[in-house]
């Protein structure tokens, strides 16, 4: 592994490829197939095809989140440890690859005709070894491996671009293709499962492009001499890094909201509209803008700076989804508020990793301790959190209004359908817009930047 000791990105750096650029957002395509499924449809597939009650659902969901939570922390300690000819972390894609895949498909394969119980430890076994351990491995290292590719502070900002403008693809299809491809091949599990082998197996020729593409070129002595400190020193340095905590709480805000839609933008489909397929229009209609966005953002940051986009983003979000409130059923209202929320949606996916990088640079300069990978993890760590708890309010919600996932429900639990989608996505964006009212690291970066050169901590 080629490497060299720099810390904070500079003007004038190393720059990546377009080719390298574009392998490193194909890692984020493979990594939202699962992402796709388990935030969403896989929920859909224990209620209405398994037949498991939504309550439990989601108090097994809950249960995994914070399981989650713990294995975030632990991988980011043994990637702290661990260092390959691979790289640091170029290596955990390789060595997740096929687990990545195994385990989503184990994610369907739940015994049919079992009982309940052995069926829900099945589900909690299955679903904790999917993302709680594999995408754990794999998810946090990719995630992490982008300040390590450059020394650039404009083509980290560029890399994470490509990232986040690919991202929503492996999304989009799983989305927009599975129900339809599901029923096509006759809708029950073993056609869940078909489908799942397809995308492990697409997901692994796009990790091994990611793997073969990309590049570690950069880790620095500060970031080498916090590996080892004590774990609780270093996290204790995160929980002073007060810009790290506003974009957390926004990153559990936005994992409400990505669970909230992904879960009930198909029951949403189902019982409102009267077609669970037209699932995968709503999602395209909002996946589109956000990739237009995120592609054109690069010169708005230049202009407007990150937080303030964001900040504009999350408002859009808040007023797209209140729109639904005139008519809730209408379909081409309900296309028109999913498209508004993508494009709202742009600025937070294509700032929020540059926007962390940020914070290494602001907690370096707070606390003397440059944290990275924790970082990236306890960030990763609020994500899930956002979605355990999203997750479990969903199927207690679903369950006290008598939700019984048949063709046609009860009314009390259409109406329950009805507000967490609405709802849930304006709480969920309000509290972003609330976050950055209180983002003032922009401003700061240039000048903080420089005092770490002056005291010559890069």
């Amino acid at each position: 592994m080629a490497s060299t000791t720099q810390t904070a990105p500079t003007k004038k750096g190393f720059k990546t490829s377009i080719a390298e650029k574009v392998a490193y957002g194909m890692g984020d395509v493979a990594c939202n197939v699962v992402f796709a499924l388990t935030s969403g449809l896989v929920v859909y597939f224990y209620t209405n095809v398994i037949g498991i009650s939504a309550g439990l659902v989601g108090t097994i969901l809950l249960l995994s989140r914070i399981f989650d939570g713990i294995s975030d922390l632990a991988i980011a300690q043994i990637m702290d440890k661990v260092n390959s000819k691979h790289g640091k972390a170029r290596a955990w894609i390789l060595w997740m690859s096929i687990p990545y895949g195994v385990t989503a498909v184990a994610l369907f394969a739940v015994p049919a005709n079992a009982t309940t119980w052995v069926q829900a430890i099945y589900i909690f076994i299955t679903y904790n070894l999917c993302t709680t351990v594999v995408y754990t491995a794999l998810n946090l290292p990719y995630a992490s491996m982008a300040p390590m590719m450059t020394n650039d502070e404009d083509d980290l900002a560029k890399l994470n671009l490509f990232r986040m403008s690919m991202s929503p693809i492996g999304n989009l299809i799983v989305t927009a293709c599975t129900l339809p491809f599901i029923n096509m091949l006759g809708g029950d599990q073993r056609a869940w499962i078909i489908v799942t082998v397809i995308y492990s197996i697409i997901a692994f020729g796009m990790l091994m492009w990611t793997f073969f593409g990309c590049k570690e070129r950069f880790h620095s002595d500060a970031a080498k001499e916090a590996e080892g400190l004590p774990f609780l020193t270093r996290l204790g340095a995160a929980l002073r890094n007060k810009y790290f905590i506003m974009l957390i709480l926004s990153m559990i805000a936005v994992s409400l909201y990505q669970n909230v839609n992904g879960t009930c933008s198909t029951y949403y489909a189902q019982y409102l509209l009267g077609n669970e397929e037209l699932m995968g229009v709503m999602q395209t209609v909002e996946k589109i803008p956000w990739i237009i966005g995120v592609i054109v953002l690069a010169p708005f940051i230049e202009r407007f700076g990150k937080r303030n986009l964001v900040l504009v983003g999350a408002a859009l979000c808040v007023i797209a989804q209140l729109i639904l409130l005139v008519a809730p059923a209408n379909y081409t209202l309900i296309l028109i508020s999913a498209a508004l929320r993508g494009l709202g949606e742009a600025p937070f996916y294509g700032c929020i990793f540059t926007m962390i990088a940020d914070t290494i640079e602001f907690g370096h300069w707070k606390t003397g301790i440059r944290v990275h990978a924790l970082l990236f993890s306890a960030f990763t760590v609020g994500q899930k959190f956002g979605g355990g708890v999203a997750g479990w309010a969903i199927g207690q919600l679903m369950d006290w209004s008598g939700f019984t996932g048949l063709a046609v429900e009860i009314p009390s639990a259409v109406s329950m359908v009805q507000n967490i989608y609405i709802w849930g996505t304006v709480i969920a964006w309000g509290a972003v817009v609330l976050c950055m009212l209180f983002y003032r690291l922009d401003k700061q970066y240039d000048s903080i930047v420089s005092d770490l050169a002056a005291r010559g901590q890069v």
